[in-house]
């Protein structure tokens, strides 16, 4: 929500307007019992969002932020300096800032990617990436994913992604211009809609063509700002921000008061998520704010950039129904009940604060809801499971972490999903043997260990096994384990000395002794990393790790 002195959660669907939510922290309702001795989830309720109530991944607490929010701070860079800093991340962090992003949404993450590329990070965006948004133009000029249906407003918000890309990675050519250019004209023309239109003009922008004159009319902002609700005021920010997108590109003034936005911006720019402060920015810088009056968002900006000049966000941690979602599952894997009350309200919440996401989005909703006793979820994990849109028919390389997250949540409720299509792909790099790996830890705990396909083999999986090096990712290697395992591959002494090698050295963070780290680089504990590590040592010894130091393995 927007409000005159409080903040706002981050957007959880790239690429769509989201009204924010005005969730009550409900989650701190519901205490845990305190115990004299150490759990191995101990920890877990500083991980609780103080902004929307839900989990949040522990990296956050220590890290850069992820792509999204670094993505948007070198937006709103690019808006107050006219040479802004270049980023200087690790190898590491480039990586996650990848794998993040990709494995979010092949569309939506590679947006996320263009502007972090553009500022210096390297090996985001490759020719594979190119050829992948190409083959998501319809003969129509538009783009969008596949299966996501005829709504104008996502086919254009989907083009502008696309286009951001290609323009990221200086691939944009005069067929695009002649195709997607003249569709997105067709559209700024006759949509009659404020915001397609300012996504259509946007993507006008980046192509380098014209505007057209006939663009949607800009809508003043309400004067009394302060009397409106959290819904009305971040839809009041929408149309502001439309505006200010087909005002700009007109080279007109737009019809916006900055005294109410300098005040909005005065009491938002150290709370807002990246996302909806660069919303903001733009719009203050549109309504002709003074210069002064953006200190407060300089002096956010100074304050969470890391010496590699990405960005943390330590004042706005939000929760996200994914993070929720697996910090659930280990509860559950812990022997742990469930079932939290104020879980369930703020996951309630965060669907009510998107009322235009996908089934891809809804699922983890659903599937969190479900393990923290929402029993009215039941339904709507019927339905999106029986969604290729929220669970994909075919497994690729670059979707089978997505394939992988969908089909475990409905497997867990209980609801059978057919076993995808996944033709062969080679085994010779780390993400093609992860993604295979995944695959087949994917089938296997989703009851279809029958249709684990043969061209994947524990032979062809063992060298990687042996040697943690090759997949620095902790996921990636006990989830490449856990495949060679399940394969029939044998768990001896070099097997077992690797794994300890790696999992003792991964284990614990601060206050959270029972995690593991996202890789051998003393980044952050991740939930999912941790998850794949409690099911490797279930899968190799029948037990998890105690919560105070790593498992000592027998051999």
């Amino acid at each position: 929500m927007i409000r005159m002195s409080s903040g706002a959660p981050r957007r959880v669907r790239p690429g769509l307007l989201v009204i924010l939510s005005a969730v009550l922290l409900l989650a701190g309702c519901t205490e845990p019992e305190e115990s004299p001795e150490k759990t191995l989830t101990q920890g877990f309720d500083i991980l609780v969002s103080t902004v929307n109530g839900l989990y949040y991944p522990p990296f956050l607490r220590d890290e850069t932020a992820g792509p999204e929010a670094n993505s948007y701070a070198v937006r709103i860079r690019r808006l107050l300096d006219s040479e802004p800093p270049q980023l200087s991340v690790s190898d590491d962090t480039a990586r996650f800032f990848r794998d993040e992003a990709v494995g979010a949404s092949p569309l939506w993450g590679r947006q996320w990617l263009a502007p972090l590329a553009e500022a210096g990070v390297g090996g985001l965006l490759n020719d594979e990436d190119i050829a992948e948004i190409r083959r998501m133009q319809s003969a129509d000029g538009y783009y969008a994913e596949a299966g996501a249906g005829a709504d104008e407003g996502y086919r254009v918000a989907a083009t502008v992604a696309a286009l951001e890309v290609l323009a990221a990675a200086d691939a944009v050519e005069d067929t695009d211009r002649r195709t997607a250019g003249a569709w997105l004209t067709r559209v700024a023309e006759g949509s009659g809609t404020l915001r397609i239109t300012a996504d259509a003009v946007r993507g006008l922008q980046i192509l380098g063509l014209a505007v057209p004159s006939s663009a949607a009319p800009a809508v003043t902002a309400p004067a009394d700002f302060g009397s409106l609700d959290d819904r009305a005021r971040y839809e009041a920010l929408l149309d502001a921000y439309s505006t200010a997108v087909i005002a700009r590109a007109q080279h007109g003034t737009a019809s916006l008061d900055p005294r109410v936005w300098g005040n909005v911006l005065q009491h938002n720019a150290g709370t807002l998520g990246f996302h909806d402060l660069y919303y903001l920015v733009v719009v203050a810088v549109a309504a002709g704010v003074p210069d002064a009056d953006l200190a407060p968002v300089r002096a956010r900006i100074a304050r969470e950039t890391l010496p590699d000049n990405s960005i943390r966000e330590s004042d706005t941690l939000s929760g996200s129904p994914e993070a929720t979602l697996f910090v659930l599952r280990l509860r559950g894997m812990a022997g742990e009940a469930t079932t939290d009350a104020g879980q369930v309200e703020a996951l309630k919440g965060a669907l009510a604060a998107q009322p235009s996401a996908g089934p891809a989005e809804r699922l983890p909703i659903a599937a969190a809801r479900r393990l923290a006793g929402d029993s009215d979820s039941a339904e709507d994990l019927r339905t999106l499971c029986a969604d290729h849109r929220a669970v994909p028919g075919a497994v690729t390389p670059d979707n089978a972490e997505w394939w992988s997250r969908a089909t475990l949540s409905c497997a867990e409720a209980g609801i059978p999903v057919a076993p995808p299509h996944a033709t062969a792909w080679p085994l010779d790099t780390p993400a093609g043997v992860t993604a295979a790996g995944t695959l087949v830890t994917g089938l296997a705990d989703n009851g279809h260990s029958g249709e684990i396909p043969t061209w994947v083999t524990a032979d062809s999986l063992r060298q990687w096994v042996a040697d943690p090096g090759r997949l620095p990712s902790t996921s990636a290697y006990v989830t490449t384990v856990r495949a060679y395992l399940l394969l029939g591959g044998s768990a001896d002494e070099k097997i077992r000395n690797s794994v300890t090698k790696v999992l003792t050295a991964r284990q614990g963070c601060a206050d959270l002794p029972g995690l593991y780290r996202a890789d051998g680089s003393g980044s952050g504990c991740d939930l999912k990393a941790t998850w794949a590590a409690w099911k490797l040592e279930l899968q190799l010894d029948n037990r998890l790790p105690a919560p105070s130091t790593p498992s000592a393995r027998q051999k």
